[in-house]
């Protein structure tokens, strides 16, 4: 047998390196997993000539428990169809649990899973990608979700999470529930749109990739937030399942989030089918968009259970507004018993009375238009973004080149992003002045998040942003500098129209520079902004900001600073962007303007 595999270099073919999850790298392979016990060989990790040879002898070895062909079933299955292995040949006993295991999920095909951005947790906020292996059971909810993820200890908080996260300092692992609990969680919980990409897998290509889900039960492998991570991990069971994709070969850069994994299947001609699960809360607001004050008060009091539900047959109004009201009502039930906010018992009460109410009203509409589609994930702009411009900052011009790894700002083209969202990770902008021949780091944002979550009739949730940066500075009207600073900002934003939404938040800033005479300056502040799209494609954000020095360097006056930036798409990955900016620092008063060319890729 040995023989055989060492003919057919086996341990070369990719089916073998997928399933070892074996990548190239500056000294050769090596696999990802950082389990001993994934390995039957001591240099398993390194060698998959070895790993082969001593799994072919566990084979047939029948002292280890459990036996190779039941602890790594997906090898077993590779081995036995390439080498013709003969089962009469191989004392295998019954594998009882994972062919329980393989029987339970019934996997007859597959479908790849997005649920959108969520900024209020660092672990989501680019999204989330997770499989769902759907059984010969007509509704998707009785399926089973194989998810990807970090072991977190409960209450990290989000720059712990970040710093472990970027460094490797948590264990990954390989998860199955059921999907109805994945929906629960991001589509009634979290405020999260889910899309779901229907792949062309054959059963028995989604045998293989349960099989090798199995083989990695229990199994830790380091997890690193941009590449090592949720995203990429899931390619390994793709490409277990159909290897000639080779769609692990994604991840030779340097980093992968979730929408790269979907990109990647669509390229491969994975994907047959999309289908959108609207989130709970954006029926909701769908749904208020179009009822009066009163209506959703009524509404509101219903579900909260200090009005009865019958109590609506007495209100003044047509009967397509009562069904509103009742609809609205049904909605908010179900969204608060998924948040906890109300009992089991209470729930359903409340909810059979509203049931109940509304039967009275058969055939009866609530003439609302329906949720409309928006465009899916795959369709907005690459995360990358790389720029060229030039402008002038006073009486002087500039070249300048930008650079984002990742991800969105809030004048990038909003389709398939999440609404008020700007998340940026090592940003920047280096600019060449000619006329003196200098170059200077006009900014660097090493992290940059905002949060402009519009509040409404139901939902209040705070806005908010951190920022870590490196930024220069005017001390005087020919002099600059590089100050480091950090800051963050809380405060309300409220949609003024489609597409347009104003925020108000009070902030503070640290900034750190030997220029300051006490080398630091903590100054309080706010800020106000207003974003809108005039016309699609067309995305503006007007922000007025002033911070005023309470503590270190005190002296010259507020900082006081008003932007303008525009960007027009002239392609899904192509823009041009124009910003303005205004700043009294001290006594400079400076005007700068620049044209930039965005590419993302």
């Amino acid at each position: 047998m040995k023989t055989k595999a060492l003919s057919l270099s086996l341990h070369q073919e990719r089916t073998w390196n997928v399933l070892l999850h074996y990548r190239p790298g500056i000294l050769g392979f090596r696999s990802l997993v950082d389990d001993p016990r994934f390995f039957l060989a001591p240099d398993g990790k390194t060698d998959a000539k070895a790993e082969l040879m001593a799994t072919l002898d566990g084979l047939f070895d029948g002292t280890s428990d459990p036996p190779p062909f039941c602890r790594f079933p997906g090898r077993y299955a590779f081995l036995a169809e390439r080498l013709g292995v003969d089962p009469a040949r191989v004392p295998k006993p019954p594998c009882s649990e994972a062919d329980n295991i393989v029987r339970t999920i019934d996997g007859q095909s597959a479908t790849l899973v997005f649920a959108s951005g969520y900024v209020n947790a660092p672990a989501s906020m680019f999204g989330h990608t997770f499989l769902r292996i759907d059984s010969s059971y007509e509704s998707p909810l009785l399926a089973f979700a194989v998810n990807y993820a970090a072991k977190v200890d409960e209450g990290e908080g989000a720059i712990k999470f970040t710093l472990k996260g970027l460094s490797g300092g948590y264990r990954g692992y390989y998860s199955v529930l059921p999907y109805y609990e994945k929906v629960r969680e991001y589509a009634n919980i979290d405020q999260r749109d889910m899309w779901e990409y229907r792949l062309n897998l054959t059963p028995d290509e989604v045998r293989h990739l349960v099989l090798h889900l199995l083989d990695l039960k229990g199994i830790a492998t380091d997890y690193f937030f941009f590449d090592e991570n949720c995203s990429y991990e899931l390619l390994f069971l793709l490409d277990a399942a159909r290897p000639a994709t080779r769609l692990t070969e994604t991840g030779e850069g340097y980093w992968v989030i979730p929408m790269d994994t979907v990109r990647a299947a669509l390229s491969a001609g994975l994907v047959d089918n999309v289908a959108w699960r609207p989130s709970r809360a954006r029926q909701i607001r769908h749904a208020l968009s179009f009822m009066t004050d009163r209506e959703t008060e009524l509404s509101r009091g219903i579900a909260d259970g200090a009005l009865p539900s019958d109590a609506i047959l007495s209100e003044p109004l047509p009967d397509a507004g009562k069904v509103r009201v009742l609809d609205l009502a049904a909605l908010l039930a179900q969204y608060r018993i998924a948040k906890k906010d109300l009992g089991h018992e209470a729930f359903q009460k409340r909810f059979h009375g509203i049931l109940g109410t509304r039967t009275r009203f058969a055939g009866v509409g609530a003439g609302t238009p329906p949720l409309p589609v928006p465009p899916p994930p795959d369709a907005g702009h690459r995360s990358a973004r790389a720029s060229l411009g030039a402008g002038f900052r006073g009486h002087d011009s500039f070249l300048e080149a930008g650079w984002r790894p990742a991800y969105h700002d809030h004048t990038d083209d909003p389709a398939g992003y999440t609404e008020g969202s700007r998340i940026e990770f090592s940003s920047g902008a280096a600019r060449w002045y000619p006329e003196d021949d200098r170059v200077r780091l006009a900014r660097l944002d090493l992290i940059r998040i905002e949060s402009l979550n519009p509040a409404d009739r139901v939902f209040r949730p705070k806005s908010w942003k951190v920022r870590a940066s490196l930024e220069t500075r005017d001390f005087g009207e020919r002099e600059d500098g590089l100050v480091a600073f950090c800051g963050a900002g809380v405060g309300l934003s409220l949609r003024m129209g489609s597409g347009t939404i104003a925020s108000l938040l009070a902030e503070i800033e640290g900034a750190f520079t030997r220029r300051y005479h006490a080398s630091y300056r903590l100054a309080p502040g706010a800020s106000a902004g207003l974003m809108a799209s005039p016309v699609p494609g067309w995305r503006v954000r007007f922000e007025a900001r002033g911070v005023w020095g309470a503590a270190g360097d005190t002296t010259g006056g507020p900082d006081l600073s008003a932007g303008l930036r525009q960007t027009v798409r002239l392609g899904r990955d192509l823009a041009l962007s124009l910003d303005l900016s205004r700043g009294v620092q001290k006594h400079v008063r400076r005007t700068e303007g620049t044209l930039a060319l965005n590419r993302y890729f």
